[in-house]
């Protein structure tokens, strides 16, 4: 399948998908919550190959944000260990879903759930953080929690990161910067396990995906960098006004039928 974009249209792909690695690395959201909707609504893509280019390029911002995160030793490996494989199972069962389910009914009911995330995520960052281990509660809902960000990614086109990361901070008790470095280590499995199977169905324009993974690469490492210089507690605002506004895209779409 072919995009048809030109070559100027491939300059500016490469510029956008630099800001969306960027910003994606710094909230450990992976980029494509930004990605997705502006290869569709600005460059004309099909929803298919914008998903599947998204879902590529996502993996690549993990494995250069986490590059960075990895060599400070910000990144929670071990709970990155424990949440890998509900969140590769929930991708694949995403991407053999996304042909079944109306996109609405998705769209709108991940901005209910994102817009409810957000309030919690900024009435823990008013509270003292805790620093307990987490129950066995806990851990059992951030497998759910997991389970379900690995399905909505492979359904949306985007990284699982706008789960991902609250479910780090408010239920396995991380701090953001933290959070957002073990967010961007995930997101590479959800979008690479996803991205396999779209490409198996040959929804997958390797022209497109060149440029928008090669953007997001450059993009990513920077974002990474600028983490470090941002104070917790206002990454976690940022981060939470970022979803509130995405909630209201994912609407708008919605009812558009997009």
């Amino acid at each position: 399948m072919d995009a048809g974009l030109s070559g100027t249209d491939w300059v500016l792909l490469s510029l956008v998908a630099a800001l969306a690695g960027a910003f994606g690395s710094l909230f450990g959201i992976g980029g494509g919550i930004v990605l997705v909707p502006i290869l569709i609504a600005f460059f004309g893509i099909d929803t298919e190959l914008a998903r599947s280019a998204s879902l590529v390029a996502v993996s690549v911002t993990s494995m250069a944000g986490s590059l960075v995160y990895l060599r400070e030793g910000v990144t929670d490996l071990d709970s990155a260990s424990f949440l890998q494989l509900p969140t590769a199972i929930g991708a694949v069962l995403g991407a053999l879903l996304g042909g079944v389910i109306d996109p609405r009914a998705i769209k709108i009911g991940f901005a209910c759930v994102i817009l409810f995330v957000s309030y919690r995520l900024i009435r823990h960052a008013t509270l003292k953080p805790r620093t307990g281990p987490p129950t066995k509660s806990e851990w059992g809902f951030a497998l759910l929690a997991c389970l379900s960000a690995g399905i909505l990614s492979s359904l949306l086109g985007v990284g699982g990161g706008l789960v991902f990361v609250p479910t780090l901070t408010m239920l396995l008790h991380r701090g953001a910067r933290e959070s957002s470095a073990t967010s961007t280590y995930l997101i590479g499995l959800t979008g690479a396990a996803s991205a396999l199977i779209y490409a198996k169905a040959g929804h997958m324009d390797y022209a497109l995906t060149a440029p928008v993974a090669l953007g997001i690469l450059i993009g990513a490492q920077v974002g990474a960098r600028v983490s470090k210089h941002i104070p917790a507690q206002k990454l976690s605002y940022a981060f939470a006004g970022v979803m509130v506004v995405n909630a209201v895209l994912l609407v708008n779409k919605a009812v558009q039928g997009a």
